[in-house]
């Protein structure tokens, strides 16, 4: 379905906003790929790729992209979701041969961006690596790293390495599986509840290449872990390549389970890093290329000084002022521009508030907000509430008893133990010093516990 120019345009300045609201695994999976269609009377109409991701972003994210896209059109009644054949980024990932049975149709399809190719990566001193071993693997000749594990913090570029091996192994006719790990727990569950889990096996196990985003969701999984640990060993006997992403190292996974762990850790861990001030800088002026209007290089300086941490960050950030330029109609300025970012600057110069640290954090984790203050002691949300009792406490320089307060009233005893084991952490494991460092750009990694 061919889609509106002015629709479009709409439809990605809101994901510019939306990008910078909603966890990246929850993004990832119902937003990328997502494209608008037309805009009919005051309802945009947003192509998505399946019956379900409509219902699902219908029944759980409706108010919230309303929201995003009346900040940017302004009187925008309502937003739909219309199922649609091809959208303009995306193509479909291939999973099966021909004499492959294939289950019925899994809760969402996996789909590879088109934006996201080698040619569109900006390669620095951060990723030189990971980037070298993506284009060994989408060539086929990085057989050695079976698996290639790719690692860091949230927005640095993996899931653009991760969807370029895709694209470049597609071109070149092998057949590919991508999921994120959220769909393919979901895909699991389906085939177990529908009795379909010998057609799940062929699915996966007839690619050729398996690539997983966000595989550290698999923590705490039991039934996921035990279905991934056969199909990652049927895959990697039979000699298919697996590329992971997760937001750490498999050291450092919470809930994973030991012979996972070990096998995550056989072929090569690269890790990407958070980019350097000129990095940044070629990144926004890659992305500038697509923008609906012209963004001068003060501008561009302007926004890269200002995002110290985060690719996505940066995407996000330049999609917002150039939308606000575009829809007001005035040029593009370094005014402007902190007109437009005002609270995103705000918060990148560090967390300035409890709230937004424990937003941050939370996000961070893949939870809610109330759920990282909740009574829940699970390990994943035991780990998200004492860094955000750690930041609290060394960034903020709240005492033990005002961060216990502010994280569901947890007493002095608790706090003073969460933040020691914290720095205890950050001293043994550089990833995790490299995770709290990303999230806590003034906080210094190595503090001595009181």
């Amino acid at each position: 379905m061919p889609t509106d120019t002015s629709a479009h345009r709409t439809w990605e300045a809101a994901l510019g906003r939306l990008q910078l609201q909603i966890a990246r695994p929850s993004f990832d999976t119902w937003l990328r790929g997502t494209v608008g269609l037309s805009l009919e009377g005051q309802t945009l109409v947003v192509g998505v790729p399946t019956t379900f991701a409509a219902e699902w972003l219908e029944r759980r994210m409706q108010g919230l992209i309303e929201d995003a896209v009346t900040a940017v059109v302004g009187d925008l009644q309502a937003v739909a979701f219309r199922v649609s054949g091809s959208t303009s980024e995306s193509t479909s990932a291939v999973a099966v041969t021909p004499a492959a049975p294939s289950p019925a149709p899994p809760l969402r399809s996996a789909g590879l961006s088109a934006r996201y190719t080698f040619d569109s990566f900006v390669v620095g001193g951060s990723n030189q690596l990971a980037y070298a071993a993506a284009m060994a693997v989408a060539d086929g000749s990085g057989s050695v790293y079976n698996p290639l594990f790719l690692y860091g913090s949230v927005g640095l570029g993996k899931t653009h390495l991760l969807h370029a091996i895709g694209n470049r192994a597609l071109a070149a006719g092998r057949a590919v599986a991508y999921v994120t790990c959220e769909q393919f727990t979901n895909e699991y569950l389906w085939a177990i509840r529908e009795r379909k889990t010998e057609a799940f096996r062929q699915r996966y196990r007839a690619a050729e290449l398996l690539l997983i985003d966000d595989i550290q969701f698999i923590c705490g999984k039991e039934g996921t872990q035990e279905g991934f640990f056969h199909t990652f060993n049927a895959l990697h006997d039979a000699g298919s390549q697996i590329v992971l992403t997760s937001d750490r190292t498999p050291a450092a996974l919470p809930l994973l389970e030991e012979r996972l762990r070990s096998r995550f850790e056989w072929g090569l861990m690269a890790d990407v890093a958070p980019p350097d001030l000129e990095t940044r800088t070629a990144i926004l002026a890659s992305l500038a290329d697509r923008a609906p209007v012209s963004v001068p290089q003060e501008v561009l300086d302007f926004i890269a000084a200002s995002v110290p941490s985060n690719v996505r960050q940066l995407e996000g950030c330049l999609n917002r002022v150039t939308a606000m330029a575009y829809f007001t109609d005035v040029p593009v300025t370094i005014d402007l521009a902190r007109q437009a970012l005002g609270t995103t600057i705000a918060q990148e110069a560090g967390p300035s508030s409890p709230k937004a640290v424990i937003a941050i954090v939370a996000t961070h984790y893949g939870l809610s907000p109330a759920a990282l203050v909740s009574g829940r002691r699970d390990k994943p949300v035991a780990t998200a509430r004492q860094l955000a009792m750690y930041i609290l406490h060394q960034s903020l320089h709240l005492s033990p008893d005002e961060t216990g307060q502010i994280v569901g009233g947890r007493d002095r005893t608790t706090v003073l133990y969460a933040i020691k084991r914290i720095a205890s952490r950050i001293k043994l494991d550089p990833g995790f010093a490299q995770e709290v460092a990303a999230l806590t750009p003034a906080t210094a990694t190595t503090t001595n516990a009181p």
